[in-house]
């Protein structure tokens, strides 16, 4: 996505949600409507509310339980206000709510105005800045990467685990100090304030010159590392830009706390392949196991996508391992011994 066509989302976000904000009756519902229906059909918004999801929040049990003159409790930070308050706005609409009355305890007024207007205020504003303070990092990261380009320094996206953020760390130390006049290393733990998902990493790699990907037992089990890499590696034009690590059992020493099962992701082993598969397997049919539970297809929608998503995987996986096999990754420890001389002459650094 362009910045340019970030910021006209982010001017319309600005519009709408203003507008919102504003209202002071229930015939004005229909702002949180066309507020509602903006973030959850603009790509960039709703795939980041979606990362943000951990919880199922029953309000209509919230809102019966909660006393004539109190508030909502509202999540800390900023994630999980994201994934609580889109869930209060689709609750709102669902039917819709009197307004009214869900802004009963926000104000001592018995004005239907003064309630509406305190509880836009008080419970559904957080919401709407902390949405909007993803948008403004989101602008701020596209700035960092134009001033980057116009230094003429080259840009490398560093791919990984979590679990394997030891590993990360190394690479990102070791390799940084090597190359910090010439180019410079993108990762989570920096470049993406509170906590934003890989999945939007990966839509940035697009404007990276290069993709380092540590890829481990962890990495090819992880849902979110591997769903995105697939579609990387699709692009036959940026597969080119693409340079694997790939881990060994007895590259564990490098961790700080060396892991107790093993890391290294055997992609060599049709034995191994085979257990990859296997394992992406029983996810898709524990996720089919809950799509049944649940029965009604309205409730499992989420299980759905999921499942959509781990399909996608399994199809894909054994083109992934072969593409990783044909291109006979350098051992980290070898990499290590010579100043990560390959990935330097690769990249022409």
């Amino acid at each position: 996505m362009t910045k340019k066509e970030l910021r006209k989302i982010s001017l319309n976000y600005r519009t709408l949600s203003s507008q919102m904000l504003k209202i002071d009756s229930q015939s004005e519902i229909y702002c949180i409507q066309m507020f509602f229906d903006f973030i959850t059909n603009t790509t960039v918004l709703f795939d980041y509310i979606t990362s943000c999801h951990t919880t199922d929040y029953d309000f209509k049990d919230i809102f019966e339980k909660k006393g004539w003159n109190d508030v909502l409790q509202l999540p800390a930070n900023q994630k999980d206000m994201v994934d609580y308050g889109y869930q209060l706005l689709k609750y709102i609409l669902d039917g819709p709510k009197q307004l009214f009355a869900l802004g009963q305890g926000y104000t001592r007024s018995n004005k239907f105005k003064d309630a509406i207007e305190s509880f836009m205020r008080k419970a559904v504003e957080p919401f709407v800045v902390a949405l909007r303070s993803f948008l403004e990092m989101e602008l701020i990261e596209g700035d960092e990467k134009e001033d980057d380009a116009q230094s003429g320094k080259k840009t490398i996206f560093l791919s990984y685990c979590h679990k394997d953020s030891d590993i990360a760390d190394l690479i990102d130390e070791r390799l940084g100090m090597l190359i910090k006049d010439n180019a410079t290393i993108s990762r989570d733990i920096r470049d993406v304030e509170y906590h934003e998902s890989f999945k939007k990493f990966m839509q940035s790699i697009e404007r990276h010159d290069y993709v380092i990907t540590i890829i481990s037992d962890s990495y090819i089990k992880s849902r979110n590392c591997m769903y995105e890499v697939l579609e990387v590696v699709k692009d036959s034009n940026f597969a080119d830009k693409l340079i694997y690590i790939v881990l060994e059992n007895g590259d564990s020493q490098y961790y700080k706390t060396k892991p107790t099962v093993d890391i290294g992701a055997d992609v060599y082993s049709t034995n191994a392949q085979t257990e990859y598969s296997k394992y992406w397997k029983q996810q898709e049919q524990d996720l089919q196991r809950q799509i049944d539970e649940l029965g009604d297809p309205i409730y499992a929608i989420t299980q759905i996508k999921e499942k959509k998503h781990i399909q996608k995987i399994l199809l894909d996986l054994p083109e992934f391992i072969e593409f990783v096999r044909d291109r006979k990754a350098i051992p980290l420890s070898k990499y290590l011994e010579d100043d990560f001389s390959e990935i330097r002459k690769f990249m022409d650094i």
